[in-house]
Order: C-alpha cells, then structure tokens, then sequence
C-alpha cells in the first residue's frame, strides 16, 4: 500500500525488533521484581492502542509514523510476551517445564497462524467486496487491511480486560524424596 520494497519493509521493521530485543531482559528483571500484572497490563493496552492506530493508515501515512506505529507495537508485546510466558511456566512444577514450554510454543504459532489466515481473510472479502462496488484495486486492498485491523483492535479489547487477571504463580511445592533410611 505504502510501496515500499522488501528491503525498505525490513528496515522499517528493525527497529521495533531490535527494541523487543534489548527489552528483554529490562521486562525478565521486572518481573521478578513485581510480577507480571504491572506489566502486562500496560502493554496490552499500548498493543490495543497501536492496532487501533493502525485502522487509520493509509496510502498517505509516512513511513517515519509506520516506524513509530510499529515500535510501539514491538514495546506493548515485549511487555506482555515474557511475563505471560514466565506466569504461565511457574505456575508448573520443573518436570514439566518442557512440556510447558512445547505446548506455549505449539498454541503461539497455531494463534499467529489462525490469526493470520483471520485477517487475510477480512481483508479479501472487505476488498473483493469494495471492487465489487466499483472502487480501484489499490483503494479496495487498503480498505480490506482497514478492516482487518479494526477486527485485531476490537479483539484486542478482550486482551486488556483478560490482562487484569493474569496473576504471578504460586511456587509449586517441592515433591519431598523418600529418605534411604526406611
């Protein structure tokens, strides 16, 4: 929409990556310090924020304003990824930290490829239906994408209200050995 090159795509892109980065290990010490809520409730509403920025980018919005957008974005999923992640290992015993760690990994690419495959598909009706009503094929993608973050912020909404209730888990209790001694 913009018509930016993959390249340019890229490095509009870095930044945000590079911050979610460096942030992680300011978010991990963090969490040990307070826990997850004071976290992970400011960065899903800068993530809802953001993608309800996003539903007003068009043609005409500046590279620079993207760059912006998208750190922002990469700010509010660094604040919610590692704490949610860590709540949701230790609130495991150890043994099974792996299985833990497989089904978190598992369930996070099965909801990005859900996720996606919502939007593509909100942005094809919304532009098959704007071409449809006679607007050009450049006007058509960008009302589609329009659509497809407004369905992302909405959603998003239900994250903020769910982030209220995700709380620092409870050491589990140490399984005591069998002494040798009978």
């Amino acid at each position: 929409m913009l018509g930016l090159t993959p390249l340019s795509t890229g490095l509009v892109l870095l930044p945000g990556s590079l911050l979610m980065g460096l942030l992680g290990p300011v978010v991990g010490r963090s969490y040990d310090r307070w826990g997850p809520t004071p976290l992970i409730i400011p960065g899903t509403i800068v993530v809802s924020a953001v993608l309800w920025m996003l539903t007003l980018v068009d043609h005409a919005t500046p590279v620079f304003l993207v760059v912006l957008v998208h750190v922002g974005l990469s700010l509010g999923l660094a604040l919610t990824f590692t704490p949610l992640f860590t709540s949701a290992l230790g609130s495991l015993p150890p043994r099974l930290y792996s299985y833990g760690s497989a089904i978190i990994g598992t369930n996070q690419q099965l909801a990005g490829a859900i996720g996606t495959a919502l939007f593509i598909t909100v942005l094809s009706t919304v532009g098959a239906h704007a071409v449809t009503g006679g607007a050009p094929a450049a006007a058509a993608t960008e009302a589609g994408i329009r659509a497809a973050f407004l369905c992302g912020a909405s959603l998003s909404v239900l994250l903020v209200v769910g982030a209220f209730f995700v709380r620092k888990p409870v050491a589990p209790a140490a399984t005591p050995v069998p002494s040798e001694e009978g």
